[in-house]
């Protein structure tokens, strides 16, 4: 049988060390809360000074900390994804409803870095939470206007007019190219995005 003094659950050391609770190490791992206490208590008495550094890094976690309501907010939606295989839309029912605006909150925050780590650590059960849908239907629908306008350059060997143009389509393909030139003259193009308009099509800049 291993002896107390080599952690038998170091990854739940670093975790307590990292400003974790027992509690929110209970909830990420699906152990026991009295099983997590027991360990964290015998790592005291082996290694002195353990519950003091756990304390330290408490201290200097700031106001973020996961709470017992936001706790019990991430347990009714991980059950939400469990039975519905999907995160909660924003036209469901009220409590589908508030779920989905819960989520947003937590999206946001880690969009802006104020999202503590615990908090992070605790939604990795929560799959694509993180992940904006109504952004990545936009970035694919950019990609395609740019996917068309790489062909319309091959096609007719200039770029596409949003004026005296010969086509509807091509009327669309000029209104969107002339307001990509105004967002990078603006900067207010996203840097990924003028990256890639650089690469794939070299002369856009310079209007054909």
């Amino acid at each position: 049988m291993v002896s107390w003094k080599v952690s038998r659950h170091p990854e739940w050391d670093q975790m307590h060390l990292a400003s974790l609770t027992a509690r929110e190490i209970t909830d990420l791992c699906h152990r026991g809360a009295a099983t997590i206490h027991y360990h964290l208590q015998r790592r005291e008495h082996y290694e002195p000074g353990f519950r003091g550094k756990h304390e330290a890094a408490l201290e200097v976690r700031g106001p973020d900390r996961p709470t017992v309501r936001w706790r019990k907010k991430l347990a009714e939606v991980l059950e939400f994804q469990k039975t519905h295989g999907r995160l909660p839309h924003h036209d469901g029912e009220e409590a589908e409803s508030r779920m989905h605006r819960w989520v947003l909150e937590q999206r946001r925050a880690h969009r802006n870095n104020s999202m503590s780590i615990p908090k992070s650590v605790l939604l990795e059960d929560l799959t694509g939470w993180n992940i904006d849908v109504h952004q990545q239907e936009l970035d694919e629908a950019w990609r395609a206007r740019l996917t068309s306008l790489i062909e319309f350059a091959a096609t007719y060997h200039r770029t596409p007019r949003y004026q005296n143009y010969s086509s509807e389509a091509e009327r669309i393909l000029g209104v969107w190219l002339h307001v990509q030139h105004q967002r990078r003259a603006e900067g207010t193009m996203l840097p990924w995005r003028l990256e890639m308009m650089d690469t794939a099509f070299l002369h856009w800049q310079s209007r054909m």
